[in-house]
């Protein structure tokens, strides 16, 4: 499985800010990401979740009893 279907596009968001971070050589531009995840950090959690398998967004208790729509998966 990628890192795409693993975690939540928050997840991806936050790994996308922290890499781009880490890379900028720009004085100006790493303030603008330090203060893109300052911003991610004061969202309240989400407490939604992923399926890994279709990448469906919902409450825990719903993914677990969703039909996925993926042919060829035990959730179909």
């Amino acid at each position: 499985m990628n890192d795409q279907h693993s975690t939540t596009g928050r997840g991806r968001l936050r790994m996308h800010l922290v890499q781009a971070l880490t890379r900028a050589e720009s004085d100006a531009v790493q303030q603008h990401l330090r203060a893109a995840l300052e911003e991610w950090e004061r969202q309240p959690p989400t407490h939604l979740q992923e399926c890994p398998v279709c990448g469906k967004v919902g409450l825990p208790e719903r993914i677990q009893q969703h039909r996925c729509g993926k042919p060829g998966t035990d959730r179909y």
